[in-house]
């Protein structure tokens, strides 16, 4: 098995790279996921491998690094965005024949090096275990089902071949109809170098830390990788939960207490916490 030798498409995709950044620099707009769509197909034509007889054996492992401002803007819709993808990537690999071993697994992180409307997509061969999926023999029945996992009436991600950077795209804001309404909440968070940020909690868990898979990634050396994460639960309540971190937190000053190997307490409108030097304030209606 050899690497695919595509020359002429990795100084394409070298090419598009330095134009995004001049874009990203000139004027800054989140990423559209009909061009993360479409870079996701790049990255399989790039990282395709080759095996005997001919045969082209596409990626089925990709990791979308994204700013942490697109990645928090995503992460709303990010299950319906993933299945369209997915979808997306098999019906790219049908078309070029390449052979899918397993179904495409696309993960999100937040890139704190990155400019907001930039991405950058690492494309892998990987034992997931999850189900096999030929490409090359699926038939319309199996494509069907694959295609029916999407929320109906929901557009499919790179449809569109050339939309432009700030097209309009439907980004769900809210949690599906099937899950308990939440309430308006969000984070008013004072960085140590100055200046805020606004995060706005629309999922039932957000995850803090210095680690880049985290919702709220606190760049400091006193902070865990994994610190706390803030629940919802059905009850109504907002409650934080230090994730047996090192430094622990301060929620109004004070440390939360112990409650058995779980430091936690509730959150009511106007509270703020510290985590490392980052003083958090938590509003909600």
């Amino acid at each position: 098995m050899k690497a695919r030798q595509n020359r002429l498409a990795r100084i394409n995709t070298g090419i598009e790279g330095l134009v995004d950044k001049l874009f990203s620099f000139i004027t800054p707009t989140f990423i559209q996921p009909a061009e993360i769509a479409r870079k996701l197909e790049s990255a399989m034509e790039d990282n395709a491998l080759q095996e005997g007889g001919g045969h082209w054996l596409a990626p089925n492992v990709y990791d979308i690094n994204l700013s942490v401002k697109d990645h928090q803007h995503l992460l709303p819709g990010q299950s319906i965005l993933i299945q369209g993808w997915q979808n997306s990537l098999i019906t790219y690999a049908k078309r070029k024949h390449y052979t899918l071993r397993t179904s495409p697994v696309i993960r999100l992180h937040g890139d704190s090096k990155l400019r907001l409307g930039l991405v950058r997509i690492e494309a892998k061969l990987e034992d997931t275990g999850v189900g096999i999926s030929e490409t090359q023999q699926i038939n319309p029945e199996q494509l069907a089902r694959l295609r029916a996992q999407l929320t109906p009436g929901q557009p499919l991600p790179g449809m569109d071949n050339n939309p432009p950077r700030n097209s309009a795209y439907p980004i769900p804001s809210t949690l599906p109809s099937s899950a308990p309404p939440m309430p308006w909440a969000q984070l008013i968070i004072q960085v140590p170098q100055g200046g805020q940020q606004t995060f706005q909690i629309k999922k039932p868990q957000i995850n803090i830390g210095r680690q880049l898979r985290n919702d709220i990634i606190v760049e400091d050396k006193r902070v865990s990788r994994d610190h706390a994460k803030i629940m919802y639960a059905s009850d109504g309540q907002f409650t934080i939960i230090d994730l047996s971190s090192t430094n622990g937190i301060a929620v109004n000053g004070i440390p939360i207490t112990r409650q058995g190997t779980i430091r936690q307490q509730v959150l009511r409108n106007g509270d703020r916490f510290t985590i490392g030097s980052y003083e958090f304030y938590f509003e909600r209606r």
